[in-house]
């Protein structure tokens, strides 16, 4: 069935609200096409209430990818299921909609059969509201500061759930199916090395640096990844998961200063690790003098949003602060894969990659964006190394929770 017509039996079913379709039409063709994960498209449902005054109802209409690859690694068929059940299920029950920090989801039907074709998600087009994706890479210090209190506050979300119903945020992380980590090493090691480089080659062998690189090269990136993103008590929260610029709509009041956000795109979110989404937004998507000038800032903005929300989390700032040391890494492991690709737009087309060998996919992400991307995500290692973060991975965080 053609989107427009399952729009059209939707609004017959109410998914608009009350009334009947007038017609259905195509809204823009800016963004539309295929995407990462889905094929988008924007519409716009006009509705004729019993008022008899037309209301038109802007969606973004999400749907599987045709054609899917069965040895896709980033398994995506899954990563659908999970972004509508993040919609359907888990955002309304944390009150993420209520607190406006997600779009209003319309309707979301989901299976992991083979045939994905009825596979949809229709959720609220909020640019005729104003907001947008900003453009630039690494945002600036209002952005930023508002961005760590909205995660703060859809962190926070989390541990009200914990302290009003013990177990049932659980439960719901229960309802999204672990994610299968790409394969990708030898990339991985190619990425992480990039950024140590030079300081290891410039510092004895017992350096922090030097034991640090020694650390994570010595797991494959699926267990370094997966392990760094495991929840542990009483810090895990339902994550964003991908939480960057790209994932996040900003509106602005009429001085053109940024005033509101809501997140978007929650495919790849779990029960885990805060950590996760706060440094991976904050090393991608800030520049490395903001970070020197304004990092404690940043991470002010996020526990004001948090305790916002729930005034007593579990545990205290400095606690938080604690945690967020012994895993900020997580952000630089992500980051170096990501942040040459956002450096340098359409470097490389995924036709392309695929049909590379694996020692010429090793070389690429070695070079990948040239000396700029290495000085970016050196800057990265640079700025872990300052603030002690690269010590407190190196002596507390444990591979096996359980080992002394």
């Amino acid at each position: 069935m053609a989107v427009a017509e399952r729009l059209e039996k939707l609004a017959f079913e109410g998914a608009f609200g009350k009334g009947n379709p007038l017609r259905v039409l195509n809204a823009t063709d800016e963004g539309k096409g295929d995407h990462f994960l889905s094929e988008i498209v924007f519409m716009q449902i006009d509705m004729i209430p019993n008022n008899g005054k037309i209301k038109k109802v802007p969606v973004v209409v999400k749907t599987q990818r045709k054609l899917l690859d069965p040895r896709d690694p980033f398994d995506r068929r899954t990563q659908f299921f999970n972004e509508a059940t993040m919609y359907k299920n888990i955002l309304p029950e944390l009150g993420a909609v209520d607190k406006g920090l997600s779009p209003t989801l319309y309707y979301a039907e989901v299976s992991l059969k083979e045939d994905p074709e009825n596979d949809i998600i229709v959720i609220e087009d909020l640019r005729p509201r104003g907001f947008k994706i900003v453009s630039e890479l690494f945002l600036d210090y209002d952005h930023i500061c508002l961005t760590m209190r909205k995660l703060g506050e859809f962190h926070g979300l989390s541990y009200k759930l914990k302290k009003q119903s013990p177990g049932r945020l659980q439960e719901l992380g229960a309802l999204l199916i672990p994610k299968k980590y790409p394969v990708l090493d030898g990339m991985h090691e190619a990425s992480i090395l990039r950024g140590f480089k030079s300081l290891i080659e410039n510092s004895p062998t017992y350096s922090v640096a030097n034991r640090v690189y020694k650390k994570i090269s010595s797991k494959s990136a699926t267990e370094f990844t997966s392990t760094l993103h495991r929840p542990e008590e009483p810090f895990a929260v339902i994550v964003h998961g991908d939480f960057n610029k790209n994932n996040i709509l900003y509106s602005y009041d009429e001085s053109g200063q940024v005033n509101d956000m809501r997140m978007i795109d929650f495919a790849l979110s779990m029960y885990g690790e805060p950590a996760a989404d706060i440094a991976f937004f904050l090393y991608l998507n800030s520049s490395p003098d903001s970070r020197e000038k304004y990092w404690h800032e940043f991470l002010d903005s996020y526990w004001s949003g948090v305790t916002s929300i729930e005034a007593n989390p579990g545990f205290n700032y400095n606690e938080f602060l604690k945690n967020f040391a012994q895993k900020a890494v997580c952000g630089y492991s992500t980051c170096s894969h990501f942040l040459p690709f956002s450096l340098n737009p359409g470097c490389l087309s995924s036709g392309k990659f695929s049909e590379m060998t694996p020692q010429q996919k090793i070389e690429f992400f070695e070079n990948v964006g040239g000396e700029e991307s290495t000085s970016a995500i050196t800057a990265i290692v640079k700025h872990l190394l300052t603030e002690g973060y690269l010590e407190e991975y190196l002596l507390h965080f444990k591979f096996d929770p359980d080992q002394e």
